[in-house]
Formats: structure tokens, sequence, C-alpha cells
């Protein structure tokens, strides 16, 4: 079972009044780096599949690069694992993320920067409960690599009642970089896409599904306090635990349309 994305491993197993050696299967990590005009930007640790997917959707959900016309060169070094991208972007962008970056709820002590400006309302939105049930147990069924380490968290992006991409990583916030990463490099927009989330929505998610334009989230897990309150500043409608039959709306009650 050892490929690029596992290992297996020997692990001792104990049990009340017993114990044995077996082998395991757990998800392979590593370091990967993103470097923005010759100098390092961060280290991401990732599991090492779509890497390039994890530097576009980074950049975009961190407002470091807001449009493709930016970049005038990219190149994706797998062996190395990292990624080197020529840029014509305002130095500010990089320093205002150095100067305000915060230390996030993710994996590996990931950094997030904070977000500004203000928007007015909700957008219209109308969906089905049936769509958001039955995408979730779709959703969740997707990733054999759960199934097989439980060590990894899931993104997915739907649009008109399909799945679209579903993709995984060891941290919540790379694998909806890496979904999003996906859909941006065939210059696709995100505005009329949700986002589809198996772990917990913190404020940092929030602030991506936000730069990248999502109007709503819905996640199997739970929600933070920070995380509602600025979804109800920048109108981001949110839903979360999904389980069963049932779910929670925790933004815009009066303006989205759940039929």
């Amino acid at each position: 079972m050892e490929d690029n994305l596992k290992r297996v491993i020997e692990i001792r197993r104990y049990t009340d009044n017993s114990d044995e050696y077996l082998t395991d299967v757990v998800v392979r990590e590593i370091s990967f780096d993103i470097y923005i005009n010759k100098k390092r930007f961060i280290g991401l640790s990732t599991l090492p599949e779509y890497l390039e997917e994890l530097a576009w959707g980074f950049l975009f959900s961190e407002g470091i690069i807001k449009s493709f016309n930016e970049v005038t060169e990219v190149e994706l070094d797998k062996d190395n694992h990292q990624i080197l991208f020529t840029c014509d972007i305002p130095y500010e962008r990089i320093s205002n993320f150095m100067q305000t970056k915060e230390k996030t709820s993710g994996c590996a002590a990931s950094l997030s920067s904070s977000i500004s400006g203000k928007v007015n309302d909700f957008s219209p939105l109308t969906i089905k409960r049936s769509t958001i049930l039955n995408a979730m147990m779709e959703f969740q069924k997707d990733s054999a690599l759960f199934q097989q380490t439980g060590g990894v968290h899931s993104a997915a992006i739907l649009q008109d009642e399909t799945i679209l991409c579903t993709i995984n990583d060891i941290g919540r916030h790379n694998a909806v970089d890496k979904v999003s990463g996906y859909f941006l490099k065939q210059n696709k927009k995100l505005n009329d896409c949700i986002l589809l989330s198996t772990g917990r929505v913190s404020s940092e998610i929030v602030k991506k599904a936000i730069r990248l334009g999502f109007p709503l989230i819905i996640s199997h897990s739970a929600v933070t306090s920070e995380a509602v309150r600025l979804a109800w500043e920048y109108k981001l409608y949110l839903i979360a635990f999904v389980r069963g039959k049932r779910f929670n709306l925790y933004t815009g009650f009066n303006q989205i349309k759940i039929i």
C-alpha cells in the first residue's frame, strides 16, 4: 500500500490486557515552499499532491495576488517541493501579510492575513434542503484516503447541485486552497459555486471564502464565534453541522431561501 500519499509504519497496539506489533497506514506529510520573486514567502505542511493548485489557491485566498495578469512566470519543482512565482504586485501586499499575519487554528501553525472592506448585503441565494443534505452525504463518501488513514480533511466545489471536484489534505485550510486553486487555474470564477468542507469553520476559513468570492460555506463540522461574526459582517452564508437530515444556518436568516 506504499504510494506517494501514504506510508506503512510499524505500531504497537494495546487492548485491555494485551498488546501486539502491527502495521498501520498513515498519510504522508511534506513541507512545501512558495517563493515570490526569488524570495521564500512561506512554507506549508501538506499532502504531496495538487501542489501548484495549493499555491495558486493560497496566494489568491490570502489576497497576495488578485489576477492572473499579475503573475508572469510559475515554475513548480516537485522534486524539491517548492514553487517559484515571478509576480508584478505591490510590495505592500507582502509586507501587509507579514505585518498582519495571524497564527491560524490549522495544521502546522499556518498563517493568515487580516481582511478589510465592506459588504452591504447578502447576495440572493436559493438552495434546496435536499441539495445540502445529499451533497454532504456524497462528499463524505468521496475520500478513500480518509477511509484508509483517517488523516485528511476534504474540500469540494458544488455548482448547480453537482460536486465538481473534491481534494484532500492534512489541513482543512490547504484543502480549501487546493480545490479553489484547481478552479482558478482554469480561469473559472467561484462566486456561483458553494464551498464544501469536512473541517471546522474558523475565522481564517471564512476569510479565505470571502476573498475567493464564495457566497456559501457548507460544513460537516462546527463553527467558531469569530467565523460567524465575520460571515455576518461580510455577508457570507454559513451552514454547518450537516448531519443526517439536519443542519444549522448561522447567517443570513431572512436573505437565503432554503426550500
